[in-house]
């Protein structure tokens, strides 16, 4: 693996700065507090971040999954592309087993297949939220074929949220591996050649401290920890979109294989439907969505535009907010908002249409997953799910 390390500098200006004003090891969370100089040594340039379309043993999602958005069907849906296990994370001390009630329609949907499903109960109190791909660690393979969680900074106010990569690791008895950089799973795009893709979020979270022990990176810095821990020969970091809240790649653009990305695309007929009090906006959006399929052409890439609804300052569709999981692709689809009809209703099934060409072309077996309730609150199938690599 030859990939551009980061500095022993950079590490041990990190480790010095966590322990800023306490006297002692920094308390962030969950994050750090057991890493050491020689600790980040040891990990350094030694695992690799598989991209989502590698062959995946298992998906991670929240309890609130069900208890909120009742989505049973995409657990379904995950369990049929052929994941062998189901993580399930519940709040600290709920006493949650896989035969809670809370459950009991799950079940039924699965039959034999609920052995798959196993309960992850979290080390820190608080309420578990259900942007599992946000906050579950990445899975990274070793040269030997061994399986990693590297584990991102998460917000420091959702102690719940951000202990899961240890839960899962005192789980499963896997490695955990600290990486000081605040970044949300959404955030992060990757294929099978380290070439890795994000956007100024992750430099607009690094660019201050949230607690007392936190460092400050800039871009170079963060390009050089994904390098030396995540495998990533090369990292993109391109503008965020405009307005959309989480900021995350996974809202407009996504590797659908090493050398395709799609990007949205909000067309004219699409703009037509916006009112006026969100025409400004929208157009912005299509000049953004047109601007960055145009960079990530220029990269090299084969770039295909898939179809984003029309957007309004509180509502983000999105087609590229999916799972790819062993050649099938669990796609958002949007029916209706709260009962009501979107501006573009009567468009949604040619959206539809396309997206299922444009996956379909590259070979996944689709799959739609209604998802109005997710993305009303900022997210979509993506962002409630994170894939663990096969180890083969």
């Amino acid at each position: 693996m030859n990939f551009k390390p980061v500095s022993l500098s950079l590490l041990t200006l990190t480790l010095v700065a966590t322990a800023c004003g306490t006297g002692a090891k920094s308390k962030l969370d969950g994050h750090y507090e057991d890493a050491s100089a020689s600790s980040m040594s040891a990990y350094r340039d030694q695992q690799v971040v598989p991209a989502e379309y590698a062959k995946a043993d298992g998906v991670i999602v929240s309890s609130e999954l069900l208890s909120s958005y009742g989505r049973e069907d995409l657990v379904k849906a995950i369990v049929d592309a052929g994941a062998k296990k189901v993580w399930i994370t519940v709040n600290r001390g709920s006493g949650a087993t896989v035969q809670s009630p809370a459950f009991s329609r799950l079940r039924q949907v699965l039959g034999k297949d609920v052995s798959k499903l196993s309960i992850v109960e979290q080390k820190d109190s608080g309420q578990v939220t259900v942007w599992a791909r946000d906050w579950s660690p990445l899975g990274a393979i070793t040269s030997d074929n061994e399986l990693r969680l590297l584990d991102f900074n998460y917000y420091p106010r959702r102690p719940a949220d951000d202990a899961t990569s240890r839960s899962f690791a005192g789980l499963t008895g896997t490695p955990r591996v600290s990486v000081p950089v605040y970044n949300e799973g959404g955030n992060f795009m990757n294929n099978m050649r380290g070439e890795c893709m994000m956007t100024t979020r992750v430099t607009d979270a690094n660019a201050d401290v949230f607690k007392a022990g936190d460092i400050v990176l800039d871009a170079e810095d963060i390009k050089q920890y994904y390098g030396s821990f995540a495998g990533c020969a090369k990292t993109f970091i391109f503008p965020r979109m405009p307005s959309e809240g989480t900021g995350h790649i996974d809202m407009w653009g996504k590797f659908l294989n090493d050398d395709t990305v799609i990007v949205g695309q909000i067309s004219d007929e699409t703009l037509s439907y916006a009112s006026s009090s969100n025409r400004s906006l929208a157009l912005r959006i299509q000049e953004f969505l047109d601007a960055r399929a145009a960079d990530i052409a220029d990269l090299g890439y084969k770039v295909v535009r898939i179809p984003m609804p029309v957007p309004s300052a509180d509502l983000y569709r999105s087609y590229t907010n999916s799972l790819l999981l062993n050649g099938t692709a669990i796609i958002p689809q949007y029916v209706s908002s709260s009962g009501r009809s979107y501006a573009d209703q009567s468009l949604l099934k040619s959206y539809e249409a396309e997206v299922r060409r444009v996956y379909g072309s590259l070979g996944y077996k689709v799959v739609f997953i209604p998802s109005d309730g997710m993305i009303a609150t900022g997210g979509a199938v993506h962002c409630v799910t994170m894939q663990i690599p096969a180890v083969l």
